[in-house]
């Protein structure tokens, strides 16, 4: 039996997953940055979410989860046109921008894209209303930048007798750098504001942006 089990372990060959089993829970999530002319400006167009949803009256962009057997690119295709109520021919993807991780699991990656003939509508259910920031106000304004840790907080049965230290036991926590930029429709922070300096800072290296 030893060496049976042996042999077979030795024989073992598998694809590595494509994600951390730990987080195959986690969805991973898709936005868009969408770009809008109007009176021969550039602006980027945010949602400020319903107050009926998850973090309602926050400002983000339009996105969401990824579902199976479907892009990132697609996911924030028809996120855009399903909150902003638009066909797909009104949405037209740039390209991918940047990813990274999400607070709360999971990974979410960002397009920069445009929207031509909008006229201001948006899905009722999910979106309160949306605002216009001009995109040069980003390139000129300098985000508030705040450094914080994300600890963890451990539930009343947690079986803290079971580990080394007890209740005493060094958990780290984790380092996150929060941005926040203060507009006159309302303050924009966290992740989007993130998405937001690091589209910026993109654009300014690759000479879009002075």
């Amino acid at each position: 039996m030893g060496a049976e089990w042996k042999k077979r372990i030795l024989s073992l060959h598998r694809k590595a997953p494509e994600k951390v089993q730990s987080l195959q829970h986690f969805r991973d999530a898709a936005v868009l940055m969408p770009l809008v002319e109007k009176d021969r400006k550039i602006f980027l167009l945010f949602e400020v979410r319903s107050s009926s949803i998850a973090q309602g009256g926050e400002i983000c962009f339009p996105g969401g989860r990824i579902e199976k057997n479907e892009t990132a690119g697609d996911a924030a295709l028809r996120e855009t046109c399903e909150e902003l109520c638009l066909t797909e021919d009104q949405v037209h993807l740039i390209s991918p921008m940047h990813r990274m991780g999400a607070p709360g699991g999971g990974e979410v990656t960002s397009f920069l894209g445009t929207l031509s003939d909008y006229q201001g509508t948006y899905e009722k259910d999910e979106v309160d209303h949306v605002i216009l920031v001009p995109l040069s106000f980003f390139a000129e304004t300098e985000p508030k930048i705040c450094q914080a840790k994300m600890c963890v907080a451990l539930p009343d049965d947690f079986p803290c007798e079971l580990i080394p230290g007890g209740k005493n036991y060094p958990f780290r926590s984790v380092p996150r750098t929060f941005y926040f930029y203060q507009t006159e429709q309302g303050v924009i922070w966290g992740m989007t504001a993130e998405l937001v300096f690091n589209l910026i800072e993109t654009l300014k290296e690759d000479g879009i942006l002075s």
